[in-house]
């Protein structure tokens, strides 16, 4: 096979993420290099997320670039894929987790009294207002590194982040302070801290490449979250999340919907069933 052309997203943490991937396939004898797409979602930095709206974000530009063959697969944060993936390509690759948790930082080791928490994630506004009633919300738009430096610059109390993105970037952090929150407390978008690797379902020698390259353990968290998340369809501006708890051939699922909250738990044979029972709970 002949190098691997990585269809990504720009930012720092897109390309970290595409990098994870490329070292994975040179450790099987496979050169690749990034092709970087804008998407819709980030052309517009500015305006809130749930504002901009159409499902697919941050993915649909990335696809038609394996769709016309520009590149041979694509990187997503599996958290950003929308329902259905576009006709003919498919998910073959799913790389090992890393933490799904939330991360408050904050510039003072106390947040003041109403505090002006930065983030657009109606998940996260919904999930933080029960922890904090007297927070005020601010949108938050921009990477991972311009918005902690946001943060620094006063513009925010504290701003809330996927853990994962933090870690991926190792960045600096000093002077800054934060607690990583317990998914009891705040339960993660649907697929939190999952790659995607997206190839065309017809390419059968990438699809067997990506499979080496997958980690048992992921693969299932993200078809049980997966499965959930598709199955209540909810719009971009809803407050949707999910967590799938995976112990031998135990499992526990956690959802939420629009406050909300539900789990379910047996075999993970059954986790299609858990998944619907946790979605009739919280879906209505």
């Amino acid at each position: 096979m002949n190098r691997l052309r990585i269809a990504t997203r720009g930012s720092r943490l897109a390309l970290a993420q595409t990098k994870i991937v490329a070292d994975k396939l040179t450790a099987l004898g496979i050169a690749s290099e990034p092709l970087v797409v804008l998407t819709k979602g980030d052309r517009d930095t500015q305006s809130p997320l749930p504002a901009i709206g159409g499902n697919g974000l941050f993915v649909r530009g990335i696809e038609e670039a394996l769709l016309s063959g520009q590149a041979d697969i694509a990187v997503h944060s599996a958290k950003d894929l929308p329902y259905d993936l576009a006709e003919g390509l498919l998910i073959g690759g799913i790389p090992q987790a890393q933490d799904p948790r939330e991360r408050l930082l904050t510039r003072r080791e106390q947040l003041p009294p109403g505090p002006r928490i930065g983030t657009d994630s109606p998940r996260r506004r919904e999930a933080f207002r029960r922890l904090c009633p007297d927070v005020f919300f601010c949108s938050l738009r921009g990477n991972v590194p311009t918005r902690v430096e946001k943060l620094r610059r006063g513009e925010y109390d504290g701003i809330l982040l996927a853990q994962v993105g933090l870690l991926r970037l190792g960045l600096d952090l000093s002077g800054l302070h934060g607690r990583v929150l317990e998914i009891e407390e705040l339960l993660p978008a649907p697929c939190q801290g999952i790659l995607a690797v997206e190839c065309r379902a017809q390419d059968t020698k990438t699809r067997e490449l990506l499979e080496r390259i997958t980690d048992p353990l992921a693969a299932r968290r993200f078809a049980v979250e997966r499965s959930l998340f598709c199955g209540m369809r909810a719009g971009c501006s809803a407050a949707v999340g999910a967590y799938a708890e995976i112990r031998g051939d135990r499992l526990r699922v956690y959802g939420c919907f629009e406050g909300k909250y539900a789990r379910a738990q047996g075999a993970f044979a059954d986790y299609r069933s858990l998944c619907d029972e946790v979605r009739d709970r919280i879906w209505c």
